[in-house]
């Protein structure tokens, strides 16, 4: 029965005391509790460190949102320009400006039938 600690009655004036000492902690009994006190700094600094990484990765992802739409943009300004140089009427106008003699074919093509 000597192992449990007589509990001391706690009056202002030992408060007091150990305040002007240092040694508030260990007369409220804190010093028992120091391994968990522990634990739940690491457990915050972590939760800081992560909430910190989870910004990080938030700003980026924005910013690459931004990005990507300027890339669908430029992709769909290329798609435009890729299917209007494939229209013949404007094929036709290229060889024309580039002096060529080459145009539509003025009959249509034959089909040869080999027996």
């Amino acid at each position: 029965m000597g192992t449990q600690r007589q509990k001391e009655k706690i009056t202002v004036e030992k408060v007091y005391k150990a305040l002007l000492s240092g040694n508030l902690l260990i007369l409220l009994g804190v010093d028992r509790l120091l391994p968990y006190i522990l634990v739940l700094f690491v457990l915050g600094w972590i939760n800081i460190f992560m909430n910190y990484r989870i910004e990080q990765v938030m700003a980026e992802v924005e910013k690459n949102k931004v990005t990507l739409e300027n890339y669908r943009i430029y992709h769909a300004q290329k798609t435009y320009q890729f299917v209007k140089m494939g229209r013949i009427s404007t094929v036709e106008d290229m060889l024309e400006q580039k002096g060529s003699q080459l145009g539509a074919p003025v009959k249509p093509a034959e089909t040869i039938i080999t027996d």
